[in-house]
């Protein structure tokens, strides 16, 4: 068993950058989209509202174990996918197919991270998302770095475009976003709370783009 799992909730073609050994779930469609690679996973879970009885025949081929749910339930198949992975001991857990969809279900998956700190990562083509109450070190590449919080926190940057000093953060502030490094290196100094990071880049234009 791997100490990595990843959850596929839906579009995994941009994000799977994984160059590591790691085990899958698949949450809901997720699951038919696994199967789909032919792709073995170790848990299907959901609801499977979103699937037909053909493509649930072709999950139950390729997943180890299915867990099917009531459609009437207070959590989002996300969430319960993320419980799954955390009752199986998982370091690291990456959520692909978790941005771009239905909002209230982005925002959800948000809060997975920050309920989880260093553990719950989101990713798709064009943002990784996670959250830390320790220190984080960047290196330089091109895109922007956004920093929140959903209660309160007091940061430090270092390295950065906009740095700060000891900054105390709300849930209401909207200042950190889009930094950029202006060094070879830049931190993130966590002095107290929990911080939700988004990495961030522009979509790329198509060749067709004006």
């Amino acid at each position: 068993m791997s100490e990595t799992c990843v959850i596929v909730l839906g579009n995994m073609d941009d994000a799977v950058g994984l160059d590591k050994e790691v085990d899958y779930i698949g949450a809901d469609r997720g699951a038919f989209l696994l199967a789909q690679k032919g792709i073995h996973f170790s848990y299907a879970i959901g609801d499977f509202d979103s699937v037909t009885e053909m493509e649930m025949d072709r999950i139950q081929e390729f997943a180890g174990h299915v867990i099917r749910l009531n459609p009437i339930k207070a959590d989002t198949d996300a969430k319960l996918a993320v419980d799954l992975a955390l009752a199986q001991d998982y370091k690291e857990i990456h959520i692909l197919g978790g941005l771009g969809g239905r909002l209230d279900h982005e925002l959800v998956n948000e809060r997975l991270c920050y309920l989880n700190p260093g553990i719950v990562t989101l990713h798709d083509g064009q943002n990784t998302i996670f959250a830390s109450k320790e220190n984080v070190l960047f290196h330089q590449k091109k895109g922007y770095i956004s920093f929140f919080t959903f209660e309160t926190a007091c940061i430090s940057l270092q390295g950065f475009a906009y740095p700060l000093v000891h900054q105390s953060l709300t849930a209401l502030d909207l200042y950190t976003v889009s930094n950029e490094l202006c060094e070879e290196e830049g931190e993130l100094i966590v002095h107290s709370g929990c911080v939700l990071v988004m990495e961030s880049k522009d979509r790329k234009k198509s060749a067709h783009s004006v």
